[in-house]
């Protein structure tokens, strides 16, 4: 391991946790990891030990996520291209983030996630919303049980969901959204909120409450206010402050603001937002590009919804960011390459926060309205358990305006620093020509023969490339892979997209099937990119391939296919979820 200032009383303190008795004597990891926290926070942080309810899931949730980067730290350290100003960084970060929780835990920190003006709307939005789409008991679908009564929810899950919404609320995080398509979760949302309202924990009026639904094409005025008429029932409300769709007219004193939400192609979106229907959007946008719309041509390449969100903002709209610790790189699971270049000035979560509410600022290029105010408003974190809200708190505390500026000043010197050191990496392994050029002429599906996401693909390719990101490309490219033997070219578009289902809006485009020349998608390319772009789609479809066979597919999965192990920086560095969900259980 490379070190310019040696070990430090931190890593020392960690090996020794990592070796005590009690931790040699538990054989599974989720103990382990609870095991290693607890004896390296004695020393180092004891504040936050005394502060900790034995009773509480949440004690045990904060030891588990705390042991667990411990034990990365320790095991990054043995390899052979470690930095230990990484090691020592990552665990200065992990004591102070531990003192801070310490008064949170206590009831002693009196700092709550900052507001700011959500658009035209002109409601003062909390920079941190709470996504209702983890904690539910049911997705209510994929032959999940349906929960459609509230005595048909577990306990453990509703009590669970009520001690979120407390501590969401306790923390500033007053902005709850939810949807019709969450499975059980406007149901139980009503009466966790009602049961709030009746302990006097809060008002209605000190909620910002969101639901979306979808608006099919042959959908009358009376069959869509009977649908919200029916989500407002569900959650036991008179009305709602926002509600998200892809397009519609509503009546008045049932809805106050009309958003839109999408996964759609940046063309599409655009289109949306230059209506001037609409109040706010949900979309995707990512310090690592921006999901479905990556890889649509576009002036800002890596970032498909760049232009949109400017778009947006010069139009006074709220912008409210979707999934950013997930779809945004699964920044609670990082690969070590990512974390490696995260460090030591952020953990991944906090660098891709930071770079959403500071993206205003840190912008090379960017408009006049962008420099009057943030450009992302607010971002989501699907909660299942309240600790999952801890990193996202805590980060939005270091945007609380400081009286003289130096700390927001540093603060963005950081996080400029994590991206110029993103960027370059990327520039290192793939070129800068590859980088500045690699998406001009790709067509997503809408414009490839087969419905091939191609800019998706390629995307995928250089995140795993340049940050080790395969885990995260698996989980992408799972939904894409099944679909590319089964699209007809032959058949219209909408024909080949109907035999899918509703999935495909949610993550549009097929996966890669071998017999097929995707060549005739390449014509609008750089011709010097063109057998690179097809080794890259090759690459993706190779490594991130499902690993059982399909009996009814002619291809080996990919661990016998590569025969090569996955490198160490491309494995996962630790996973910030303490347990499995209530609606991934079933």
């Amino acid at each position: 391991m490379s070190s310019s200032n040696g070990s430090t009383n931190l890593y020392d303190a960690a090996v020794a946790a990592a070796e005590s008795k009690a931790v040699k004597t538990e054989l599974e990891e989720a103990r382990k990891a609870q095991a290693v926290a607890k004896a390296f926070l004695t020393k180092t942080c004891p504040a936050f030990i005394e502060s900790l309810d034995g009773k509480s899931p949440s004690t045990t949730d904060r030891l588990r996520k705390a042991g667990r980067n411990i034990m990365a730290n320790l095991k990054y350290a043995k390899s052979s291209d470690s930095k230990m100003e990484n090691v020592t960084g990552a665990l200065s970060l992990l004591v102070e983030e531990c003192s801070t929780m310490a008064n949170v835990i206590s009831k002693k920190e009196t700092r709550k996630v900052p507001k700011v003006r959500y658009g035209k709307t002109e409601l003062q939005m909390p920079i941190v919303t709470l996504g209702c789409m983890r904690f539910q008991q049911s997705w209510n679908r994929d032959g999940a049980a349906t929960v459609d009564k509230i005595d048909q929810v577990e306990k453990e899950c509703q009590d669970n969901l009520v001690n979120i919404l407390k501590y969401a609320v306790d923390m500033g995080v007053t902005h709850i959204e939810t949807a019709k398509g969450y499975g059980s979760s406007e149901l139980q949302l009503g009466y966790a909120i009602e049961k709030l309202f009746q302990e006097k924990y809060c008002n209605r009026e000190d909620l910002i409450i969101q639901t979306k639904g979808a608006v099919a094409a042959d959908m009358s005025i009376k069959d869509f206010k009977e649908t919200v008429e029916a989500q407002l029932a569900r959650l036991k409300l008179k009305y709602v402050d926002l509600f998200s769709v892809h397009g519609l007219n509503s009546e008045e004193g049932k809805i106050r603001h009309i958003g839109f939400s999408t996964h759609g192609r940046a063309d599409l979106i655009r289109r949306a937002i230059e209506t001037d229907a609409f109040a706010y959007l949900n979309l995707h946008h990512h310090c690592i590009g921006s999901y479905t719309a990556s890889g649509d041509s576009g002036k800002h390449d890596l970032h498909g919804n760049y232009d949109n969100v400017e778009l947006a903002r010069s139009k006074d709209m709220g912008v409210f960011i979707i999934s950013p610790y997930d779809k945004g790189g699964r920044l609670y699971a990082p690969s070590v390459k990512f974390r490696e270049l995260t460090l030591p000035e952020f953990e991944p979560m906090e660098y891709g926060s930071l770079w959403l509410w500071q993206y205003h600022l840190h912008q090379k290029e960017h408009s006049a309205a962008a420099k009057n105010g943030p450009m992302a408003h607010t971002i989501v974190c699907g909660a299942a358990r309240p600790s999952d809200l801890d990193q996202p708190i805590l980060a939005s505390f270091k945007m609380i305006p400081q009286e003289d500026g130096k700390d927001n000043a540093e603060l963005l010197a950081k996080t400029v620093r994590v991206s110029d050191r993103l960027m370059q990496r990327m520039v290192d392994v793939l070129g800068q020509k590859w980088v500045d050029t690699w998406h001009v002429g790709l067509p997503n599906w809408f414009h490839a023969k087969y419905g091939t996401q191609h800019g998706n693909l390629v995307w995928l390719y250089n995140l795993i490339q340049a940050y080790g990101l395969l885990d995260f490309a698996k989980d992408r490219y799972s939904p894409l892979e099944p679909r590319g033997p089964k699209w007809d070219s032959d058949k219209s578009k909408d024909d080949n997209v109907a035999q899918y289902g509703p999935g495909w809006h949610w993550m549009p485009g097929c996966g890669v099937a071998n017999h097929r020349d995707y060549s005739v998608d390449l014509g609008d390319c750089p011709a010097e990119n063109r057998e690179k772009l097809l080794e890259a789609v090759a690459f993706v479809h190779k490594w991130c391939q499902p690993e059982k066979k399909d009996e009814k597919s002619e291809e080996e999965p990919p661990a016998k296919k590569a025969k090569v192990e996955r490198p160490y920086e491309w494995e996962t560095s630790y996973d910030m979820r303490p347990w499995t969900a209530f609606p991934e259980r079933s």
